[in-house]
């Protein structure tokens, strides 16, 4: 089954919305103020207090310091969701599995990644990371097919195309964020979580067919 990550939980009714969803992964914001999904150690963790213990916890941060994911194993989160700059020392220090995340311009760290055991996956987004728009996902469909890793494809999904999306490349999750929030911009639309976990489980039952 193709798991389904939500990122950018805020508030408690975005936890509930993904617990009466089902959904597989969560991820947290944290230690970028840029933005708006951003929150705080201790709201993380009052917010993970209330999320269902099927699903995996994932901060998700950018060019992290050592001493933040100190803080963020220290939180209990299940993985860490790295974009921008991964230095030497944070790799060397990270304790939980790391989700290498890629934006579609800047792919010349693959190969290192796909030697290192505390990688656990990847995340492959737009060219403009979080800024919802899709991107071509072909472009990558020839460097996954040999890889044992696990990757979520991300960069622009909705309810809309994550079936289309899911048709193209088969991977082992997808993960959205804005594609699902309310249309102010803040916090998740339940409707639209709804409407994409049926969506997801749709396209599986159809290619079972």
């Amino acid at each position: 089954m193709t798991k389904i990550k939500i990122c950018g939980m805020t508030c408690k009714a975005d936890i509930d919305c993904i617990n009466r969803n089902n959904v597989d992964f969560a991820g947290f914001v944290m230690f970028f103020p840029k933005s708006k999904r951003n929150i705080s150690r201790s709201a993380a963790v009052e917010l993970m207090k209330l999320l269902d213990s099927q699903i995996k916890r994932v901060a998700v941060v950018v060019s992290p310091t050592v001493e933040q994911i100190k803080i963020i194993e220290d939180c209990g989160f299940d993985y860490v969701q790295i974009h921008g700059e991964l230095e030497n020392s944070v790799l060397e220090c990270a304790e939980i599995p790391i989700l290498r995340a890629f934006n579609v311009s800047n792919m010349n760290e693959f190969s290192a990644c796909e030697c290192c055991e505390k990688i656990a996956g990847y995340v492959f987004d737009a060219a403009e990371p979080g800024s919802g728009k899709v991107f071509d996902w072909l472009s990558v469909k020839d460097i996954l097919v040999n890889s044992a890793k696990m990757y979520f494809l991300a960069g622009g999904l909705n309810p809309e195309n994550v079936g289309d999306a899911i048709g193209c490349l088969h991977p082992y999750g997808v993960d959205v964020s804005s594609g699902v929030e309310n249309d102010c911009g803040k916090g998740k639309d339940a409707a639209k979580v709804a409407e994409f976990v049926r969506r997801v489980r749709e396209t599986e039952e159809f290619a079972k067919k």
